[in-house]
This record gives C-alpha cells, structure tokens and sequence, in this order.
C-alpha cells in the first residue's frame, strides 16, 4: 500500500525544521482575525468567503513561544462591518431592489466564525527537543487580534505544513486508515493507527451505509502492508465477516478485488510469509488444501462456559453442563447428547438433562456447517482447524472468516472458542519461565493434566503440543521461553457486538469480558463494530480506547459515543450526525486531538 510523500514546503531547508516565519510565508493570503478568544471558544471575523463547519484553520503567535494554533470551526454567521440591522437591508433591498444594488454593500459582508482550539504546535527553543514541534493540548491561547489564516486543501505547501505541526498526531508506520478531512475537503496527508491499538480494543461505530465495511477492508490492507514491512512483531486479524464482502469486494461489478486481490499480487515467498496455511475460511464447500478452506471446528473444542456465554442457561443447566465436562472432558457433548433424561445417577431433574440437550441440538450433524462430531471409538476422530487458526494467530495472519452460512449461534460460538483459547494460551505463556514447563502449563490451561485425570480438551492440547514441538506455534526461541510481549498484536472482531456483548448477555460470564479488561497486557485486543453505541455494556466502552466514529443514527447514539469518546469531542457533535460516507472521527487515548478522517481506499 502506498500513501502520498507531502512534499518539502518551498524555500525551506529539507534538513532542517522550519521556523514560524517560513511556515507563516507558506500559509496564502490571510482569512481573517481573531476577535475574542477565551479557554472554551474563539471568534474569528473573516471575509466574506465559502466556508463549511469543520474548516481548519491556523493562527501564528508569538506570545510565550513561537506556536501555531490549530482552531476548527463549529458554527459561523453572516454579519455586517457597519452597525446596520440585516433585517432591515433585507425588506427595502427586497422593496427597492435598484437602490439597494447600487449600495455596494459587498465591503460590508462579513462572516463571524466560533469554533474551539484543537491545540497548538509550538517551536521548542530549548531543551532535548530544540528547533522541533510539538503538539500541546489547547491550555494556552494566541495573543490579541492574530492573524488567521484556513488550511486550503488545494494549496501544495498544506500537507507539509500540517505534517509539520500535527506529526505525533497523524502517526507514521503504521496501520494507513486515510487523509485529514478539513471541512469537506480531503488533505493529502496520510493518518494512521499505531499497530498496538490492535491489542488495546477499538471501537468501530456507524449507522448503515456510512463505510464500517469499507473501513474493516481498509484495515485488513494496512495490517497486511504493515507486516511485510516487519519482520519482528507483527499483527494479526480476526475478520468475521456476515456478509461475504472482504474476499473478493467490489470484484463481481467491475470495482477492486478484496484481499484475494492483495493476496493474488504477493510472490510465492510473501504468500507462504504472509498467508499460509491460509487466509479465508468459510462454511461453504472448498478445498481443503490452499489458502482458501472449508471452515471446520470439532465439537471436542467446546467447553460449557462457551456456551453459556452466547445462550441463555439457567444455574442448573449450566451446573449439569459443567459436570458432564468435568466427568467426560472433550466427550462432553457426546455423552450428554446420548444420555437418558430419566437416568437418576446424573443427580440432576430429566427437564434439566432435556433442556441442555435442546440447547446443543444445533451442533447435531446436519443441523451445523462448521461442527464435526467427535466420537473416536465410532469412527468420528478430532478434525478441526482450530489449532492451525491459533497458530496463524500467533504468526502473524489477516484470517477472513465468511460466516453467511452459518446461524447467529455458529458465528458467536466459533468467535468466542478462537478468542477463548487464544487468550488462555497467552495466559500459560506468560506464567512460564522455563521451557520444560511450557508444555505443562499449556496443557493445564486447556483442562488436560493427566496427574490429576482431568481430560479437558485432550485433542487441542495434542496438536498444539505437536506444533509447539515443531516451531508452528511459535512460543519458543532457541529454546528460551518467548516473551508475550513480542508475540504478533492480535485483534478478534465482533461484528454485530450488541447480540454478543449487551449487558444482559455479559451477566453470564464471557471470554470477551475478560478479554476487554485483561487482554491489552497480553496483547490480545477486540474490535467491537455496531450501529449502537448505547447497547454495548459499559464495563466493555469504558476498556476501548480507540474510538472510529463515522455517522450515527440518532441523539442518543451521538451523546453515548461522545460520552465515551477517549478524547473531548467538545464541538464535534453536528459532524456525528451529518459526516458523509467514508467519513470517520478518529478518537484515541494516545492522541491528543480528535482527527477527522476522509478514508482511502483498500491496498493503495
């Protein structure tokens, strides 16, 4: 993927950081002049000229340090220089048209701008990092009657400009997500995510139609361009995708390919780098060889707590569950499938028995398209691709699964299953400190201790074993235990999260509640995508600290995503309602200033 290079603003030395008086030259003809300025609102008084609300505009000041103040407009008015009533030149100029004309009111048409100060850039004239930039939060203000001058798109000396003030802000090197929209105008100035916001949780917010898909495909591209350009820690996506959109994307009318099209233009080198052992997984018929696979999953890989967590259990039924598991392990379902509601040695009441029975009919076979039965003395071994999903996981991988054929139960239990063990096996990893006891602890973690005869999930514990043994599960490096913190940044997204992650749901207990809280500091993130802000529970909103915000539906979605914005959106409320389409307000705790963002396109 390629982003524009801003190019080197004229008549300044390319070595050297330019000063407030070669960045001042650089800014066109002045727009206007700061009237009154106070810690919450500006006003600016400007000619008059076409203006849209989220303009940016820059005010150089001397007072204190050399700064260049960033102030965005969020409302403005017409006015007049002379104290004339507007009210008044209306009707007599609509009464008496000829004598208004002649007037000449045009040196008189003035515009009046409010908006807020995103912050400042100053000059530092000291200190380590002297004769640079840097971005301070708006706890200062420019000095009297400044000169105003609007960030103009079409000027070439901008992108360097605002490159030069807004670096720390824009981000270099990571995940591309698109340009600084200015007003209704897209700069080019790339703007990017830092790689680790994949493990620190993200939040992907939006009615219908406003570009989350197209946001998700962009992501998937830049994650795949940032791990060819490293060869130590990478990241990693898991990409459920409902609708069958990011394989092939707008291929079938003519448009650009998906990321089969990236994946299409990668050498035999890259793609075994980079895609193997594959990239797409679906319920529907495919090979099972390439990269592009039928989906499967064994119901040996099902623990009661995945369950419980994606349907509705009571205390009872989640018990028998929980017995059955701890008596027969990975054979659980099997033997509770088989069992007689009647038998009175289970200790539980038949409607107890009969009811977790209906509850797992749908990974009967030929109820499910992703569940292969497990039953080894009936001809039925572990088949599963589970371990070679974590595996890629933890390599390095963008995997798409297309969940089109699958229930809404088969789609939140694959999610929740891949999310679960991963973030248990991170765990084990993490209380290792020697490699003999890896195999051990890994063991434990997935319930498989045969010191105490507990089974637990026996067949995923073997593979694993078998892959961490033969260096597919990279968990060890020249025999050393490997550190968490130098594993891929991995992120699960959850498409449709208020189904999965309501308050109702999470009162039940769930992976992706523990995953919210404890999973940055294993490196494990969520990206949570939905049309409803106010549907997701708290405890989750208040863990995500990277906040894509693009049009919302109503005043209520609006205050929750403002409400739960990492930055202040003091001043953005109109542009959540009114952003065009692939248009995204970039919130993030690590940023100081919220980034409006005109998203660029997948792959280039």
């Amino acid at each position: 993927m390629t982003t524009p290079v801003p190019p080197t603003p004229p008549h300044a030395d390319p070595t050297q950081p330019p000063t407030i008086q070669t960045l001042t030259e650089q800014l066109g003809q002045r727009f206007g002049i700061l009237a009154t300025a106070s810690t919450r609102e500006l006003q600016v008084i400007a000619s008059n000229t076409d203006v849209a609300v989220g303009d940016l505009f820059l005010l150089p000041s001397t007072r204190g340090a050399p700064r260049i103040y960033i102030f965005r407009a969020t409302e403005y008015a017409n006015v007049l220089s002379r104290q004339l009533d507007a009210s008044d030149i209306a009707r007599n100029k609509l009464t008496m048209p000829d004598s208004y004309f002649s007037e000449g009111l045009a040196e008189d048409l003035l515009l009046e701008l409010r908006g807020s100060v995103l912050g400042y850039a100053q000059h530092e004239q000291t200190g380590p990092h002297a004769g640079t930039w840097t971005f301070h939060r708006p706890r200062r203000l420019p000095d009297h009657f400044t000169d105003v001058y609007r960030v103009d798109a079409t000027n070439p000396a901008t992108p360097g400009i605002m490159q030069t003030l807004l670096g720390a802000q824009l981000g270099q090197g990571g995940l591309f997500l698109g340009h600084l929209l200015a007003g209704e105008d897209a700069i080019p100035v790339p703007v990017y995510l830092p790689a680790y916001a994949l493990s620190h949780h993200i939040g992907v917010f939006g009615r219908t139609g406003t570009g989350k898909s197209n946001l998700m495909m962009i992501l998937l591209s830049s994650v795949l361009a940032y791990n060819r350009t490293r060869p130590t820690q990478r990241a990693s996506l898991l990409a459920v995708d409902p609708h069958d959109e990011f394989r092939t994307w707008h291929a079938s009318t003519g448009g650009a390919d998906g990321y089969r099209g990236l994946i299409h233009h990668l050498t035999p080198t890259e793609r075994a780098e980079h895609a193997a052992p594959f990239y797409y997984l679906s319920a529907k018929d495919l090979p099972t060889t390439g990269l592009e696979r039928t989906l499967k999953l064994s119901r040996a890989d099902i623990t009661p707590d995945d369950l419980t967590s994606i349907s509705e259990y009571t205390e009872q039924q989640t018990a028998y569950a929980q017995a059955q598991y701890a008596q027969h392990g990975e054979r659980w379902i099997e033997e509770t499938l088989l069992s007689n509601p009647e038998d009175q040695e289970t200790g539980y009441l038949a409607a107890t028995v009969s009811a977790v029975q209906r509850r797992l009919s749908f990974v009967r076979r030929g109820h499910t398209r992703i569940l292969t039965p497990y039953s080894p003395d009936y001809g039925s071994p572990y088949d599963s691709l589970l371990p070679d999903i974590l595996c890629a996981l933890e390599t390095g991988r963008v995997l798409i699964i297309d969940t089109t054929l699958m229930t809404e139960l088969e789609q939140f239990l694959l999610t929740t299953v891949i999310a679960r063990t991963l973030f248990a096996l991170r765990r084990a990893l993490r209380s290792t400190e020697h490699a003999p006891d890896l195999e051990r602890n890994l063991r434990r973690t997935l319930g498989n201790d045969d010191s105490t005869g507990t089974v637990g999930t026996r067949s995923l514990a073997d593979e694993l074993v078998a892959r961490l043994h033969d260096g597919r599960l990279p968990y060890l490096i020249g025999g050393q235990v490997r550190p968490t913190d130098t594993l891929p940044f991995v992120n699960v997204v959850i498409e449709e999260a208020p189904s999965i992650l309501n308050p109702d749901r999470m009162r039940f207990g769930s992976v992706f509640r523990d995953i919210s809280r404890q999973g940055r500091k294993f490196g494990i993130g969520l990206t949570v995508v939905s049309q409803q802000v106010s549907e997701i529970d708290k405890g989750v909103l208040t863990q995500i600290n990277t906040e894509l915000i693009m049009a919302l539906g109503n005043e209520t979605e609006r205050k929750e995503a403002i409400r739960n914005a990492s930055a202040d959106l003091g001043g953005f409320e109109r542009e959540l309602q009114v952003m065009g389409k692939g248009q995204v307000l970039v919130t993030a705790s690590y940023k100081d200033v919220p980034l409006p963002v005109q998203l660029g396109k997948h792959g280039g």
